[in-house]
């Protein structure tokens, strides 16, 4: 949830502190980061006197500074500061929507493109893009918003309408699976829901989401991944598939299997060699043995990267190893 404080400033904050805007534009060398005109956020509680109120903001316990410097993890930290930041600045009528949303009730967020670090809202009154806000006009009841912590927001079910109407099927599926396994809200509940609330457009978008909700699935990269096989009609992969041996040994359960095919896919997230107390080169070795295991026992595996969920050569590697082995290897079983 929206739970962490980052410390946002605003220039006339800082100006009734005392300051003057050679002080603000020292403060960014050290202590301060633009977020966009009149806006801030702490960064460091450094040591020039001259800084002593930012100071005290970043030393607070409640205070939580940036941490990230690249990449992913870092847009979606900005995204959540900008969230932050306009929380006491919202347009009037308007409420906290689609990502913004999935923020404040701690739903995960399965990426955030380079261009899309900016927080949403939604208003019955008008439709505006600001630097980084997107309010869209939208119609609202009484059952489509709530208060968190003292900041307005859609209700979850809303918010899970909106992001199966307005975003991709491999993000919106991805946060649909993530807050059902979570036992945030249930399928059932929210295609009750989206039923009682009809759109005019999108509906479509709606039900397809719903339809390629599998809880599953154990994480945001493996809905994607699934999602990834629809987009590309690569048929009959199963989440969560155990492998035995000949012998009745189980090899292991894979995030993805085609049995007819005996083709495995698996996430290669490189987290999983790092848990707590566990020895990664030991870890790396068993995956190791166990990939020769099961492909000893006939099958061809893949190992997809986070990289590869947004690029098509992998799928379409495993896309021509189903059909191999079902057309062609099947037709040579038949001949012999």
């Amino acid at each position: 949830m929206l739970g962490v404080m980052y410390g946002c400033l605003s220039t006339a904050a800082l100006l009734a502190a005392g300051w003057d805007c050679h002080r603000i534009k020292a403060a960014e060398r050290c202590c301060l980061r633009r977020l966009q005109r009149g806006r801030y956020v702490v960064t460091a509680a450094c040591t020039n006197p001259d800084h002593s109120f930012v100071a005290a903001i970043a030393e607070a316990p409640t205070t939580t500074l940036p941490q990230e410097t690249t990449g992913l993890r870092k847009r979606t930290e900005d995204l959540r500061i900008i969230v932050r930041s306009y929380v006491d600045r919202l347009p009037p009528d308007a409420v906290f929507s689609h990502r913004s949303a999935l923020i404040i009730h701690g739903v995960a967020i399965p990426f955030v493109d380079r261009d899309d670090v900016f927080a949403e809202a939604v208003s019955p009154r008008s439709g505006v893009r600001l630097a980084k806000m997107l309010v869209r006009r939208r119609a609202l009841d009484h059952s489509a918003s709530q208060i968190v912590n003292g900041i307005p927001v859609t209700s979850v079910p809303q918010t899970m309408h909106d992001i199966a109407r307005d975003s991709t099927l491999p993000f919106a599926v991805a946060v649909l699976d993530s807050a059902v396994r979570n036992e945030i809200v249930t399928v059932d509940e929210i295609r009750t829901y989206c039923e009682s609330h009809p759109v005019r457009t999108g509906t479509a978008k709606i039900l397809k989401a719903l339809d390629n909700v599998d809880a599953r699935r154990e994480s945001v990269a493996e809905s994607i991944c699934a999602m990834r096989f629809v987009e590309h009609s690569i048929p009959d992969f199963v989440p969560q598939v155990d492998v035995w041996d000949g012998n009745g040994k189980h090899l292991g359960r894979t995030d993805f299997a085609n049995e007819d095919a005996k083709v495995i896919a698996e996430f290669d997230g490189v987290g999983k060699y790092y848990l707590d107390g566990v020895d990664p080169e030991q870890t790396f070795e068993l995956e190791r043995r166990r990939e020769y295991a099961l492909r000893n026992e006939g099958w061809t595996v893949f190992r997809i990267r986070w990289s590869d969920l947004f690029a098509a050569d992998v799928f379409l590697r495993i896309k021509e190893a189903v059909r191999r082995r079902i057309i062609i290897d099947g037709h040579r079983r038949y001949v012999t």
